[in-house]
């Protein structure tokens, strides 16, 4: 088990490490917000990892990636609830058909945001696609803001922290 994390660990690092020594931490908000925000599904665990392993190699400060990658999956996540009360729960409908998605499945995600989405939200940030999702479910179920607000800030927190802070201190660890 070890040993498949830290391959794994090490192949996100691999990928990612070159877009942030040619762009620089502006890539990683890029990255992240465009995440976040569903608009593609960028590598955003890669990138903060890699981040958190160049941080402590001495390329970035960890007082500004950690909190520049927070802000980045929040401020995403916001964005697409917008965009998800704003036109979420309307396209569901309309063009749900066409991805298998029908009418009575719109309404039971409905209720289960209703019901359970500060949960969703907080673990969801863990989860792909839900990661990339939540934000559009979460607005076009119409789960209030402030309780989404509020989960997505901690959950965007806890997920840079694990990735971000992790690799960090692993990187730490390692000599050289």
């Amino acid at each position: 088990m070890l040993h498949w994390f830290l391959s794994t660990l090490a192949s996100l690092i691999h990928a990612a490490s070159p877009i942030l020594k040619s762009y620089g931490l502006p890539a990683l908000f890029a990255l992240l917000f465009i995440e976040s925000a569903g608009v593609i599904f960028a590598p955003g665990e890669a990138m903060v990892v890699a981040a958190g392993f160049l941080a402590a190699k001495g390329l970035f400060p960890i007082w500004l990636v950690l909190p520049l990658a927070m802000l980045a999956a929040t401020l995403g996540g916001y964005a697409a609830y917008g965009l998800g009360g704003r036109y979420g729960h309307k396209a569901l409908l309309r063009y749900g058909g066409y991805v298998g998605i029908r009418p009575p499945m719109v309404d039971k995600a409905h209720g289960f945001f209703h019901r359970f989405g500060a949960p969703v939200v907080l673990v969801g940030r863990f989860i792909v696609p839900l990661r990339q999702l939540q934000g559009y479910l979460a607005g076009a179920s119409e789960m209030g803001f402030q309780a989404f607000a509020i989960w997505s800030a901690i959950g965007a927190v806890l997920w840079v922290a694990t990735w971000g802070g992790g690799a960090f201190w692993l990187a730490q660890k390692i000599p050289g």
